[in-house]
């Protein structure tokens, strides 16, 4: 059996290919997987400033800039002023952006009713479980070590 990095990087690439696909199917073919990976998961839901997200997604600002550069040519997402500071602005999802995402819902919530289907639901939730207790300990403070016996 593959490694759990490896199970889970291809767990992820499944994702997002299948999304992907579902964003072609109804009409976003002009949308890319690096918008999904790179802009997309990482805005917040009020808005996210262009620094934020460069920094969230490992590129430097003026990368970010050319990809909310390009969403926003195509109505995705829109430039505005950031309220809790005038001089700043924040990125926000347009029409098209806000239809995008709920498309990424509805295939999300299809995903994992497929997988369920496939694992049954009890172990779909203990994965889902196992996983956030695991990233919910390294945001604490990190994950034990484990003590391996001498031999």
């Amino acid at each position: 059996m593959p490694f759990l990095p490896q199970l889970i990087g291809q767990a992820f690439n499944l994702i997002l290919d299948e999304l992907y696909q579902r964003l072609v199917e109804s009409g976003h073919e002009d949308l890319r997987p690096t918008h999904c990976l790179n802009v997309f998961r990482f805005m917040d839901c009020d808005g996210t400033r262009p620094t934020t997200l460069a920094r969230r997604a490992g590129m430097t600002p003026q990368a970010m800039s050319e990809l909310v550069g390009y969403l926003e040519q195509r109505d995705y997402v829109r430039r505005v002023p950031d309220p809790t500071d005038g001089r700043g602005r924040i990125v926000v999802y347009a029409d098209r952006g806000t239809r995008a995402a709920e498309i990424s819902a509805t295939y999300f919530a299809d995903m994992e009713a497929r997988w369920g289907a496939v694992v049954g639901p009890d172990r779909l939730h203990d994965v889902k479980s196992a996983l956030a207790q695991i990233l919910n300990a390294s945001q604490a403070g990190g994950t034990p070590t484990p003590k391996v016996a001498a031999p």
